[in-house]
Parts: structure tokens; C-alpha cells; sequence
């Protein structure tokens, strides 16, 4: 995709591909979830992730405002940002897929069990937005949080870049992502496709989620709001 629309055809290839894995189709573990993360082949950056049903429907409906036939506009891409303090659960969901842990750097605490942190403070005009939510474990959220002369930044793609008072800086991205200036070799120049392909679509991973498997943050007190 390398940036370019998610659309409905896409969609559609997509939930081929999810039939094709088993009979039936593959479909959410009983008493559970199944939530599809789709990927961009040339960053490796998470693009969306949503559940079978509304990958469905999306698929489905296409592009409202060309109903009728398949175009090249998009009709899925990561949740928008919000004018409040608590982020969405569709925000919640596409940061922790997109971390996997906590990302201070040696920390591999599930993402499940972290709170979603405002990487710019929220009260310093730090948006809800998943450009700028991270997960953080309960331990270095304090730190992030109280401790003095710590920074943290993070870039549209999700790398955080942890300073120490002592001024050493080590960087974590999430997982899958690529370094700056990685290609692959599906990442290839729009004039080095064959004439009249179409781009391919999204890398696709899938990952069921049983419904209430995850252990909350710990919850001897509340998150350092």
C-alpha cells in the first residue's frame, strides 16, 4: 500500500484469503475474537485492524459514494483522533496490536496488561490520537510520568525514542516495522510494475483474542493521570 487507500476490493481479497485458510472460512474462536491486522507491505507499519464482521461489512458496502462499482477510494484506515482525554476502544485496539508490549525500551510486559499513555501529555495539548498513544506497563508510566528529565517522543509510525536523564537515547519500534530507508522486494517503484497490475493489497496477519483472556494493568492504584 505504501500509504495509498485501503479499499473496498482490497477488502474483499482479503476475506478470499481468510476462506481459503480453513473450511468454512476462518472465523472467530468460540467464546472469543478474531481481530485482522492489516499491514503495509513496504513500511511494515500497522495500517487498521478489525474484526471479521466488520471486515465484512465493509466489504460489502464499498465506497459510499460509488456504490455501484469498485474504485480507488479508501474505506478503512487507523482510527481518527478525538477531542477528549480517554481514548476510543477502537483506538485502544489498534495501539495494543500495534506494540504487542510496553514499549520502554527492555520492557516486555503484554500490551494487554499496559495503560495506553499519552506520549505528549494530554494536559500539555497532547491529542488522543494513535500517533501519540503508547503502551506503557504501570511501572514506567510513573516513570514517564513523575520522574524528572526523562523525554519520550514518537513518530507517526509508532517509533518511541526513550532519553534518560543522562542523556543515552534508545529507540523501539513496533514489531514488524521496518528501519528507515528498508525496502522489500515487493516495495517496488511504480514504474518498475508491469503495465496495467494493479498495486498488491495489504499484508494480512490474524490473530484470534479470546474475550476477556487479557489481565487488566495492575490495579493497586490508578494510572498516573
Amino acid at each position: 500500500m505504501d500509504g495509498a487507500p485501503i479499499t473496498a476490493g482490497q477488502l474483499r481479497q482479503l476475506l478470499a484469503q481468510l476462506d481459503a485458510i480453513c473450511p468454512g472460512g476462518l472465523q472467530a474462536p468460540t467464546g472469543g475474537t478474531l481481530n485482522i491486522d492489516l499491514v503495509d507491505p513496504v513500511t511494515g507499519a500497522l495500517r487498521a485492524t478489525v474484526t471479521r464482521p466488520e471486515l465484512e461489512r465493509l466489504a460489502r458496502r464499498g465506497c459510499p459514494a460509488h456504490p455501484d462499482r469498485d474504485c480507488g477510494c479508501g474505506v478503512l484506515d487507523r482510527p481518527p483522533p478525538i477531542d477528549r482525554y480517554t481514548p476510543t476502544p477502537a483506538q485502544a485496539r489498534f495501539v495494543r496490536a500495534r506494540d504487542r508490549t510496553c514499549r520502554h525500551p527492555g520492557c516486555r510486559r503484554p500490551a494487554a496488561r499496559t495503560d495506553l499513555d499519552h506520549v505528549c501529555a494530554h494536559r500539555a495539548g497532547g491529542a488522543t490520537d494513535c500517533t501519540n498513544l503508547c503502551c506503557l506497563c504501570r511501572r514506567h508510566h510513573r516513570l514517564k510520568t513523575h520522574a524528572r528529565r526523562w523525554r519520550f517522543v514518537m513518530t507517526a509510525d509508532g517509533a518511541l525514542s526513550v532519553t534518560t536523564p543522562s542523556g543515552v537515547t534508545r529507540t523501539t519500534r513496533p514489531p514488524g516495522l521496518h528501519l528507515p530507508g528498508h525496502r522489500t522486494p515487493s516495495s517496488r517503484t511504480p514504474s518498475s510494475r508491469t503495465p496495467g497490475r494493479q498495486p498488491p493489497g495489504p499484508r494480512l496477519s490474524a490473530a484470534g483474542q479470546l474475550t476477556g483472556g487479557g489481565s487488566p494493568p495492575d490495579p493497586e492504584d490508578p494510572p498516573p493521570f
